[in-house]
This record gives structure tokens, C-alpha cells and sequence, in this order.
């Protein structure tokens, strides 16, 4: 478990590395926009998770054939 959560950070590390302020993060986090786990009181990201959804984001929506 604890390799596990190295692998994971907070809010507020988010927010100094991707920007958007820690109540975005909670928002879309409450709403299951974006992958997360809540320990206790505390919501906890994975790394590579938050990057696998930013990369998705980036691509933008799926063309769908008509």
C-alpha cells in the first residue's frame, strides 16, 4: 500500500502543477469527471491517471462516423 500511495497526490499538488485552483479539482473529483480515491477526509489523484485524462482532454472528442 504504501508504494501505492506515493503514487498519489493532493489538490493542492495539483494545483501547482496543472494550475486550475484545488476547488476545480474538487468539483470535477465530486462529480467523477476525473479519476480518484477518497482516503478518510482526504481525496487523493494518481499521477498517471490525472495525465491519462489530461491527454484525453487535450484530444479533444471522438469523431463519430454518420
Amino acid at each position: 500500500m504504501e508504494e501505492q500511495l506515493r503514487d498519489m497526490i493532493g489538490v493542492k499538488d495539483l494545483q501547482r502543477r496543472y494550475g486550475p485552483p484545488t476547488s476545480w479539482w474538487y468539483a470535477r473529483a465530486e462529480a467523477g469527471e476525473i479519476p480518484s480515491f477518497k482516503l478518510g477526509k482526504y481525496r487523493l489523484f494518481r499521477v498517471a491517471d490525472i495525465e491519462k485524462w489530461l491527454e484525453a482532454q487535450r484530444q479533444g472528442p471522438k469523431d463519430t462516423p454518420r
